[in-house]
């Protein structure tokens, strides 16, 4: 019978003997390598439905052999009860001191307590970790992992006492890669990046996950093992793998738009392109019909859409008309549709278009008739629906209809031939005649003025700069030419950190960005051996802004000038994105940056959680004013720097893997989604900008207050009833701000209205707003409580409209 299946009488006969060991130079290492180990856990409130698995055990070893022999993770003590279980809940952990019942058989071990229960692994286990790795949470883009690492000093060998004996390894960090096994993107696959974190961590997060996918994650244990003779040496120590999917995404990219090829007073006849999803399977496709008119249309009331009679009832104009199955290979092709043939199409029924035209023109209203359409991707009970809206012009003619007139064979060809080349070269030679005329009238006039025309000491010669009273400019200084730029630039770049192309490994498929000076790419700098600063510095993956210097215009020469003296003035900030240097080729024109994928936005968004959850966010109050104490800090840096940020947004704020804040100081925000949308960003700037392009350090103030509430409202976005800069403007001059969240108290929300004043300079510094917000997070609860009440549903969150906040 294996040692680890014999009860011990005395324990203190084993510690004896491990002391033994120990004395003649055999490591408690090899001791566990030859007997059974399982490990305590920890202490846990306690679980009342653990009840129907109840046994009774005297001592930890009895009841880990019994659930272990029933395929359980996990023996539960309390007192004499043995329950058998298979997860834990992270949030009932308690303190250890709680489980202070001694067991019945060995009084060296504890068997719970009060309202608690001691829980005892089954498992063998001869690796330090991971152990149980297992997916707690996922989302579109993310999925959380959890796994369990135990101590030394929870070791429970073969029944015995608690080994208090140190291991000889000690776990350092945990590595962890991610694999794509199965996706329905059609998009180029990029490796995944390793991730290393501490090795007292049990919980990691990863983000930037393509939607719908397969992946096999594994997460390796990077031990230290001390040596007699050579010190400390790494190594790996265990490692555990699994496979985890992230949920459906919204359908992208949009599906073509329908292509009308008949119509008659009952019916419409339009071809179907085949339908691509990179975000899931395309389950079913949804023909719509809307009746409008030339008034601008609004998107579909995603609550109001649903059949011909439901139309009727919610006195809607659009209903669908047809479910059309895609789950199979054959269903996605091009086809032809007839909407209005009266037959049934899954849950809906196609009505002929004369009953519901004839219901409108009785009301005397002259609609016309639009076919959009709506992807439905459904995976794992998880459904996505992407609705795309036909505009006026799916009534244009196509090129592919459209027939050329021509002249009849005979004399009246030949005529209007003549006719019109007479009138061409008629034109020709009065566009000749003016040009040299008005190129001699020039030339004289330059003559003139040189010999003997007056000029006087103040006449205006050469257009001026408008300038207002406080100093700043209304227009960029120009560079006259391509060379004189070229000359700026390269004195604007001198003190910058120069960096070997060849240190460069670009992903060039890779945009996540496109600016007025190029696109930003991803990339990473390796390793090299020429000793400079940047290179010894280490591998790092970097976004790197691509300027082709040729096809820049004046004006954003002008500003591209601009900003590159700005970041000259700056130093290394810890909550700033770290700039590591320039490198340039014959063609290109390389600014490199520490990349940083998660937008301060999206975490906000992502953290959001629906009914019936106790609270409106994961993140904590203190997390949030933390948020807001690092962007005012950095800001008030740049103040003190003397720059200008000019496009501060919750998308130009990144979130670090440690929930630290990072600002990006130059260039254009990250791309808004996958769809490479671009932002808009006059819901984020002072009244000063929108009306006259003034920016000035109290206008970054005014942009700052509306990321603030973005943190506060959880992503919404602001003015959300407003729908574009001219009706913002004229908002704002009426006293609109956004609104005051029910959660947010009003010290922090009149903070806000202070950077919000109409009056430049009757708002308030970055240094008053940093000392304000210091001072609310002495008491963070008191400023603001996510706490969701009986009464409060997701509805009561701001809303996030992307599409406001993108350019169109």
């Amino acid at each position: 019978m294996p040692f680890g299946h014999r009860p011990i009488e005395n324990s203190l006969v084993f510690f004896v003997v491990l002391l033994l060991l120990s004395s003649i130079g055999v490591s408690v290492q090899e001791v566990l390598e030859e007997e059974p180990v399982y490990f305590y856990v920890g202490c846990y409130t306690a679980r009342t439905d653990l009840f129907k698995e109840l046994v009774y055990a005297k001592m930890p070893q009895t009841c880990i052999e019994m659930c272990e022999h029933q395929g359980h993770r996990y023996a539960v003590l309390a007192a004499e009860k043995c329950f058998c279980a298979n997860q834990l809940e992270p949030q009932q952990k308690q303190d250890e001191n709680l489980c202070h019942t001694r067991c019945m058989a060995n009084k060296a071990q504890y068997c719970g307590g009060v309202g608690v229960h001691s829980y005892y692994s089954t498992t063998l286990l001869r690796q330090p970790a991971p152990h149980h790795l297992r997916m707690v949470n996922s989302s579109e883009n993310s999925i959380s992992l959890a796994w369990d690492a135990y101590g030394s000093s929870k070791l429970l060998l073969a029944g015995a006492a608690e080994a208090l004996a140190p291991q000889t390894q000690q776990i350092a960090n945990f590595l962890i890669r991610c694999r794509v096994m199965q996706t329905y993107s059609t998009l180029p696959a990029f490796q995944q990046p390793e991730f290393i974190v501490q090795g007292t961590e049990t919980r990691f997060e990863l983000t930037d996950l393509q939607p719908a996918t397969l992946y096999n994650i594994s997460v390796r244990a990077i031990c230290v093992q001390k040596q007699q003779q050579m010190g400390d040496e790494e190594n790996e120590c265990g490692h555990a793998t699994i496979m985890a999917s992230t949920e459906v995404g919204l359908p992208s990219p949009a599906p073509a738009q329908p292509k009308i090829l008949t119509r008659t007073e009952n019916t419409i006849t339009v071809e179907l392109a085949p339908v691509h999803n990179n975000n899931g399977p395309v389950t079913k496709l949804l023909v719509i019909v809307e009746f409008v008119d030339n008034a601008l249309s609004q998107p579909f009331d995603a609550q109001l859409l649903g059949s011909w009679q439901d139309a009727q009832q919610n006195g809607v104009p659009y209903y669908i008309a047809a479910e059309l199955d895609y789950d199979r290979p054959e269903d996605n092709r091009t086809r032809h549709f007839v909407v209005g043939d009266n037959k049934r199409y899954g849950r809906y029924r196609n009505v002929p278009l004369e009953q519901l035209s004839d219901e409108h023109n009785h009301q005397n209203q002259p609609d016309h008739v639009h076919i959009s359409l709506g992807v439905e991707s459904t995976l794992r009970n998880i459904t996505k629906t992407l609705y795309t809206r036909s505009g006026h012009e799916q009534h244009a003619s196509s090129l592919d209809d459209f027939s050329y007139a021509t002249f009849e064979k005979g004399q009246s060809s030949v005529v209007a031939l003549a006719v019109t080349c007479v009138i061409f070269g008629s034109c020709l030679l009065l566009s000749l005649i003016t040009y040299f005329y008005l190129r001699y009238k020039t030339c004289h006039g330059r003559g003139l003025t040189g010999r003997g025309r007056n000029a006087h000491e103040m006449t205006q010669q050469t257009p001026i700069i408008e300038r207002e009273n406080n100093g700043y400019l209304v227009e960029e200084e120009l560079p006259p030419t391509l060379e004189s730029f070229k000359q700026q630039l390269q004195s604007t770049i001198d003190g910058f950190e120069r960096l070997p192309r060849n240190a460069l490994r670009l992903n060039a498929n890779d945009v996540i960005g496109e600016g007025r000076y190029g696109e930003i790419i991803t990339g990473r700098i390796n390793n090299m051996d020429d000793g400079s600063t940047a290179a010894t510095a280490a591998v790092r993956d970097s976004a790197l802004h691509v300027l082709a210097l040729d096809d820049l215009n004046g004006t954003t020469q002008a500003q591209l000038l601009r900003e590159l003296r700005q970041l000259r003035k700056l130093q290394h900030h810890e909550l700033l994105l770290d700039f590591y240097g320039i490198s340039a080729s014959a063609d290109w024109f390389y600014l490199v940056f520490e990349l940083q994928r998660v937008s301060l936005k999206r975490r906000l968004i992502e953290s959001r959680q629906a009914a019936p959850a106790l609270r409106l966010t994961v993140l904590t109050e203190q997390l949030v004013l933390q948020w807001m104490y690092e962007l005012s800090s950095a800001m008030a840096y740049l103040g003190s720097c003397q720059v200008l940020h000019r496009q501060l947004t919750a998308y130009s704020v990144f979130v670090s893997a440690d929930s630290k804040l990072k600002l990006s100081v130059f260039g254009p925000p990250h791309y808004v989604n996958s769809n490479r949308q671009q932002l808009d960003l006059c819901r984020w700037l002072a009244p000063e900008v929108l009306r006259h392009q003034h920016h000035t350090t109290k206008s970054d103030v005014w942009s700052f207050a509306c990321v603030a509430w973005e943190c506060c409202a959880l992503g919404g976005t602001p003015y959300a009833n407003v729908a574009n800069g001219q009706q913002l403007l004229e908002s704002i001059r009426a006293g609109v701000r956004p609104a005051q969240p029910a959660y947010v108290y009003g010290d922090l929300y009149q903070l806000l209205l202070n950077c919000w004043q109409l009056e430049p300079s009757e708002r308030i510094g970055f240094e008053d707003v940093a000392f304000g917000v210091r001072q609310l997070m002495t008491s963070a609860r008191h400023a603001l409580c996510f706490d969701r009440s009986s009464s409060d549903t997701m509805e009561t969150l701001p809303l996030y409209l992307p599409m406001l906040e993108t350019s169109n």
